[in-house]
Formats: structure tokens, C-alpha cells, sequence
């Protein structure tokens, strides 16, 4: 049985159905007809095309410019993990940040956000240890595994650091896009 979405905006309405089969287009031209995809196989598809698209803009520019795009990145991103954190405190009930495990929550509702499967290796108060063997973005990142090393790094950082939490670097260790068996991230605390 479809499921029907219909929201009213001021200037229109959308309307779609969600079926198990998408029909041939027919007389109804207006309803947006989707497929009733499992919300975790749409994770996944959203995930590889954010990384075919970031990979496909990112590389040329680092072969053009080298390290400056980086750097501009890096910069970004930590501004990104700045702005979230409060909003992923809260969201993910960060409640000790005296807990290194509690503080990877954060990854937890990234990586199911962005298609990664994994599981806690380590899982203490001063160090915690996440190994993700399944990543929609990791084919795509070969081309350019910067994205994870630099761009995720530091927006990871930027997280930290507006929660005011010091933790020993680097925070990402190992990535698939290098061929590594995992990625693997680090919460390690500063004494």
C-alpha cells in the first residue's frame, strides 16, 4: 500500500506517493510517484552521491591548487564542527564530557547519517576507539581520501573544541578510501 505525502506551502502543495513500484508515467502528471526505499538504503545512496560530488569538485581543485584548497577546507570544516556542536550535545545527549565514549555519540549519529557501519572496539572513559568497515563514501574518496584525513579531521576538531573538550590528534587513524581493513576513530582525552 502507497503511502501519500502531501504538505501545503503558501505558493503550492507537493504531493508524492511512496510505492513499492514506480508506474509508468499516465494520467496523473502532478503526483510525484518514489520509490518505498528502506530509510538506511536511502542513507546509502545519498552518501555515495555526496561523495562522488565532493571527490569530483575536491580533486580537480587540489590538482590545480594544491594544498591551498585544503587548508581552505580544513578551515570550513572546523568552522562546521564549531556550529554543530551544540546542537549535537544536545541531540545525542551528551551529557559527561569527561567521557570519551559519550563524546563519540557524535560519530554515532554521523555515521548512521552518512551510510558508515561500525562498531566501538573501545569503549572507556579516557580513550574510545570506533572501527567503521562499511562506508557509502569510501569509492568515491579514493580519488581523494583528503576528505576524510583533512575536511573530516578538523570538523571533528571544530566539534571538540566548541565543547570544549581536548582530545590527542589525530582523531581519524585509519581510512578505507587508503586501503585500509577500516576507518578507524580515535577519542582519546587529553590528561
Amino acid at each position: 500500500m502507497a503511502k501519500r505525502l502531501e504538505k501545503h506551502y503558501e505558493q503550492g502543495t507537493h504531493v508524492a506517493e511512496y510505492v513499492d513500484e514506480v508506474p509508468p508515467l499516465g494520467e496523473d502528471r502532478k503526483t510525484i510517484f518514489l520509490p518505498d526505499t528502506d530509510v538506511f538504503k536511502m542513507v546509502e545512496l545519498g552518501g555515495r552521491t555526496l561523495g562522488m560530488f565532493l571527490t569530483e569538485i575536491l580533486a580537480p581543485l587540489a590538482e590545480k591548487y594544491g594544498d591551498e584548497v585544503w587548508e581552505i577546507g580544513r578551515k570550513a570544516m572546523y568552522e562546521v564542527g564549531k556550529r554543530r556542536a551544540a546542537t549535537m550535545q544536545k541531540r545525542m545527549k551528551i551529557d559527561d564530557l569527561n567521557d570519551a565514549r559519550c563524546l563519540g555519540r557524535i560519530m554515532d549519529l554521523e555515521d548512521n547519517n552518512a551510510g558508515v557501519r561500525g562498531e566501538w572496539v573501545e569503549w572507556g572513559k579516557k580513550r574510545a576507539v570506533k572501527h567503521e568497515y562499511e562506508c557509502s563514501q569510501a569509492k568515491p574518496y579514493e580519488k581523494c581520501p583528503k576528505i576524510c584525513t583533512v575536511l573530516l579531521e578538523a570538523m571533528e576538531q571544530g566539534t571538540f573544541d566548541a565543547l570544549g573538550v581536548k582530545v590527542k590528534h589525530p582523531i581519524i587513524t585509519k581510512v578505507l578510501p587508503v586501503g585500509d581493513p577500516y576507518c578507524e576513530v580515535v577519542v582519546e582525552l587529553e590528561d
